[in-house]
């Protein structure tokens, strides 16, 4: 009890001494967090190397004849390869290089340049697609809790039959219509991933709405627009966060897995199309499908590591 009683008042002068000394409390509070800090840091890492890795790369399509199927740096294979002459298989042995560290799949192409353009495809997917599906989840909740009556009963019964799809048929369905682009990628997860962030918000803003600083505002004469924008919207924002931290992951592994069925983007290659690939060479290169899938274990990983911390760190009710 009095533990509470203490973090409640440690919350409360945090609030008081304003937006960074908020933000420094909540930092120290997900710092305690050593998974938390991982994944952000891991995840700074991913953005670094997504933004500076093609400066540093070759092209991910450029295609080194001379290399094909070489293994990572410390590896060493042996490969049969048919020479016409003299109608035998010759046996050599190949080890991995400097100029392809991770080595390099069955058409001479870069492993770390392929894995670089899938983490900037995976970041640039999950960010967007996720902040369109919270944009649109926010105000449809917050409006639905605000408005009440049949404006709720309508947006939630709409949000109910968005529901009863399975949302990764229905975004197999949006790509195979309208073509296997980026762009309608992360349009077609931004506009059906949005039902669960529009039921969380509308149960918060319902709590919401009732407060006290909600009814002074109407008392005072405050228009609908600035009680939802000055007033709930500021008050979901740490519920927002969280969810859309968490929603990355999913987000990411379905724009993996359309890539890794054939709805992917030919022209860049991504996490998803590299694994399709390397499933065709386990035996002979199974690094094609090992690095990439290590790649996506690592980032689903750090933004659910980092989720779980930002919860409880904006949970007044947890001890950490």
């Amino acid at each position: 009890m009095n533990e509470r009683k203490e973090t409640a008042g440690k919350d409360r002068a945090a609030f008081h001494g304003g937006g960074f000394r908020l933000a420094s409390y909540y930092w120290q509070r997900m710092a305690r967090n050593r998974l938390a800090i991982f994944g952000l840091a891991f995840i700074i890492f991913l953005a670094l190397v997504a933004i500076a890795g093609p400066f540093f790369t070759p092209d991910p399509t450029e295609v080194d004849f001379e290399a094909k199927n070489m293994p990572p740096v410390g590896f060493t294979i042996t490969q049969s390869v048919y020479d016409i002459k003299t109608d035998q298989f010759i046996t050599t042995r190949v080890s991995g290089t400097w100029k392809h560290p991770l080595g390099t799949d069955r058409k001479g192409r870069d492993m770390l340049a392929m894995i670089v353009s899938g983490a900037r495809v995976s970041l640039q997917v999950g960010l967007l697609a996720t902040g369109i599906a919270i944009i649109i989840g926010t105000i449809i909740g917050v409006m639905s809790a605000y408005l009440g009556g049949w404006i709720d009963n309508a947006l939630m019964r709409f949000t109910d039959v968005m529901m009863t799809f399975p949302f990764f048929l229905l975004l197999v369905l949006i790509v195979f219509i309208f073509g296997p682009s980026l762009a309608f990628i992360v349009l077609a997860i931004g506009l059906t991933g949005w039902t669960g962030t529009a039921r969380l918000v509308r149960s918060e803003s319902l709590s919401l709405r009732t407060r006290e600083f909600v009814m002074a505002a109407k008392a005072l004469g405050a228009s609908d627009g600035r009680v939802v924008f000055r007033h709930l919207i500021p008050n979901v924002i740490s519920l927002i966060i969280v969810i859309a931290t968490l929603s990355i992951p999913g987000v990411i592994l379905a724009e993996a897995a359309l890539s890794f069925i054939g709805l992917g983007d030919p022209t860049v290659p991504s996490w998803g199309i590299i694994l399709e690939e390397g499933q065709h060479s386990l035996t002979t290169a199974w690094w094609v499908a090992v690095e990439p899938g290590i790649m996506l274990l690592l980032t689903v990983l750090a933004f659910n590591f980092l989720g779980d911390g930002l919860r409880d760190a904006f949970d007044p009710k947890s001890n950490v």
